[in-house]
């Protein structure tokens, strides 16, 4: 869900890099989606980038799991 959550996002930004919100909602909530840990993190930003950047990347985010925001533990945090 997160994958496609993003992917309709960047679709919603391109088709609409004429108006500012997008791009600034739009950015501002991938960029969020790298550093959360949990859902509640976003649910915010998922409203506002239904509202103002794309309706289904903003579902599709609402409808994530916090599984799909666990943190991915690295080779190197391992050893």
């Amino acid at each position: 869900m997160k994958t496609a959550a993003k992917v309709f996002i960047i679709i919603g930004m391109v088709v609409g890099f004429w108006m500012i919100l997008p791009l600034i909602f739009g950015g501002i909530t991938l960029s969020k989606m790298k550093t959360a840990t949990k859902k509640d993190d976003l649910t915010t930003w998922a409203v506002l980038t239904l509202l103002f950047c794309s309706l289904l990347g903003g579902i599709f985010l609402l409808c994530c799991k916090d599984e799909d925001f666990a943190p991915v533990a690295s080779a190197e945090i391992q050893e």
